[in-house]
């Protein structure tokens, strides 16, 4: 049944500022659904949550507290999920621990930068301790820096020649000079992963006592499946970040570490900094590991094939991506330059919009002056591109950007590739639990009421 999701002048209430109605709400999210399944989003800091991972944030858990993870009989202070500990306790924990190869994961934080902040709070020292992050323009986080000021920190930043080499002469000099609590690895900008053991050997002889966290929020799913090598196997202390990037998880955060000490630290850090930690979401989470889990090694491994394969024909295309040196990407990025071509960035991801393409575009990319596109390749794969698919895929974007055909002709053509891609099936006795979940869940919703009934 499709939904005619129109909203006319009728429904729009009189004034302008004023709120939109229930009905008018319903019918804008009805729209943006229809119109998801039309698309193809290759945002790199986004990724689609599997409809089975779903189920958690649309169910009565999602209203719910859980703070009893050690199950301790007598500490059921908020008893209301009681009935499901085991979702984070026997499903999240254990394969998040297996995941990340690590004998400690905390799930508490709520996303990226609320795991920043849970580090920040609980390694970096007491107030006025220096902390060493990245600059801006070697690829680090806007927020870091500000953060762990506005936590009584004093950052002092890590530069580097070029967006993806730290200059390990230079951060070994300040280490020893300085001798930080943490030194902080914040990668939000970054075409190839840093060489984290080289990093984490240059700080171990410069200040053993400094702790090494590698943010791996753009890298989380590339790390998890085995694409990369773990951090923690590489000398950091710990890694985490968000889940919703490369990893195709929930809006949330994650930590993990082989070291008892750090593990305490955070978690004597969290209640000050973290309340709920979203129960649904954290049930979330479990669902898409164990989701995730059965397609590794292939899926991560796949992200930066397709990643190096659109880069290739969009340079054959007149396109280049950044990168060449390294075929593109390393990872799940490609990063365009449209200006050369005569065409504004905004412009070029306003032209691919229109054909039904949705991308970044950034005015801070590192080692590029002017705004630039930043295209993802991580939910396509999710949802099953190939290589075989990339050559359609990259005609499109290219002639939307040079303006080549009709918009609604290019629209049409991303709706049939978005239709070929099988995106994530769901076993028939899946089907029926999800099905109950509903009904359980909506009932009010998805039940005829007797007085309707002819």
């Amino acid at each position: 049944m499709t939904i005619q999701a129109t909203i006319s002048t009728s429904d729009r209430p009189a004034g302008a500022s004023d709120p939109l109605g229930v009905a008018e709400a319903l019918r804008l999210i009805a729209a943006h659904e229809q119109e998801a399944a039309r698309t193809i989003v290759m945002i790199p800091s986004e990724n689609m949550l599997p409809p089975l991972a779903r189920l958690p944030l649309l169910s009565d858990l999602y209203c719910r507290y859980f703070f009893n993870d050690a199950e301790d009989p007598a500490d059921w202070r908020f008893p209301a999920a009681r009935d499901a500990a085991a979702l984070e306790t026997q499903l999240t924990i254990p394969l998040l621990r297996q995941l990340a190869r690590a004998r400690h994961v905390n799930v508490r934080p709520i996303s990226g930068l609320s795991a920043m902040t849970l580090v920040l709070a609980a390694l970096g020292g007491p107030p006025g301790s220096p902390v060493a992050v990245l600059s801006p323009q070697l690829g680090g986080h806007y927020a870091t820096a500000t953060l762990a000021a506005r936590l009584g920190l004093q950052p002092v930043v890590i530069t580097g020649p070029d967006p993806h080499t730290p200059d390990l002469g230079q951060l070994s000099a300040i280490l020893k000079a300085r001798r930080p609590p943490l030194l902080y690895l914040d990668q939000s900008h970054g075409l190839a992963p840093f060489d984290v053991s080289a990093i984490a050997s240059a700080a171990r002889q410069a200040s053993p006592g400094t702790r090494v966290h590698a943010d791996t929020s753009h890298w989380m799913g590339l790390t998890l499946g085995g694409a990369l090598p773990s951090p923690l196997e590489a000398g950091a202390d710990s890694f985490g970040g968000s889940t919703h990037k490369t990893f195709p998880g929930p809006q949330k955060g994650i930590i993990a570490t082989n070291d008892p000490e750090v593990a305490r630290l955070l978690r004597q850090a969290q209640p000050h900094v973290i309340s709920s930690h979203h129960y649904g979401a954290t049930c979330a989470l479990g669902l898409a590991l164990a989701l995730f889990a059965g397609r590794c090694p292939d899926y991560p491994r796949a992200i930066t094939a397709n990643a190096r394969a659109l880069g290739t024909r969009l340079a054959r295309n007149g396109l280049p991506p950044e990168g060449a040196a390294f075929g593109y990407s390393k990872g799940h990025q490609l990063w365009v330059r449209t200006a050369p071509h005569g065409v504004a960035a905004a412009d070029a991801a306003g032209r691919l919009h229109e054909a039904g393409i949705r991308v970044n575009f950034l005015t801070d990319l590192p080692g590029i002056s002017e705004p630039a596109l930043r295209i993802g390749l991580n939910e396509p794969t999710w949802l099953g591109l190939r290589p075989a698919d990339v050559p359609e895929l990259a005609s499109i974007m290219t002639e939307a950007i040079l303006a080549a055909r009709p918009p609604r002709e290019l629209a049409a053509r991303t709706a049939r590739l978005r239709r070929r891609l099988p995106g994530s099936p769901v076993p028939a006795a899946l089907r029926d639990l999800a099905r109950v979940i509903l009904q359980s869940a909506f009932s009010g919703i998805l039940e005829t009421p007797p007085e309707a009934v002819p």
